[in-house]
């Protein structure tokens, strides 16, 4: 057996929510290599507020949603990790709902989802673009001097579209 395939045997055997885990990973054309991970939303590790068809405003934690209207998610992103030349980053992903599902990196013919690069270890930019239709929205983070923080998280849809032309970040001083 391989040591992922030990890793993700003991993970079934050890915890029941790792069966409701949905994992994509890929390597950019820039070779960083992305792990999504993505879990069954629990009503229950949550705190909901009018999240109904009846068009309030839903807050989950206390905060807006990204990735679904109205209604309570599917799922959430439960981590995003970034690796570059034997260095690893955790992306933030908080308010992150109903992103990924199984689609994969990029349709044939159409638009990456998933964009960036590493300029060295310890500097790196990232765009992606989660969801679909009315739930669509984006994410941008940074990597400066090994610490990760994400610049953008929105449903607006100048900046969805312009992800959409451009999912590589440009270039930074």
């Amino acid at each position: 057996m391989t040591p992922m395939h030990v890793t993700i045997l003991f993970g079934c055997l050890f915890s029941t929510s790792a069966l409701a885990d949905t994992t994509s990973t890929f390597t950019l054309p820039s070779d960083v290599d992305v792990t999504i991970v993505e879990s069954v939303f629990d009503k229950e590790m949550f705190t909901i507020e009018r999240c109904s068809s009846s068009g309030s405003i839903c807050r989950i934690n206390g905060r807006f949603p990204y990735g679904m209207d109205f209604n309570v998610p599917k799922t959430y992103v439960k981590s995003i990790t970034i690796s570059y030349q034997g260095t690893a980053y955790a992306l933030d992903v908080t308010d992150m709902y109903d992103a990924w599902g199984d689609r994969p990196l990029q349709y044939p013919g159409g638009v990456p989802y998933f964009g960036g690069k590493c300029f060295d270890k310890k500097n790196c930019q990232f765009r992606g673009r989660f969801s679909s239709a009315a739930g669509a929205f984006v994410a941008e983070w940074r990597i400066v001097d090994a610490v990760a923080i994400r610049t953008v998280l929105t449903f607006s849809d100048d900046v969805v579209h312009l992800f959409g032309e451009y999912i590589d970040p440009p270039e930074y001083d």
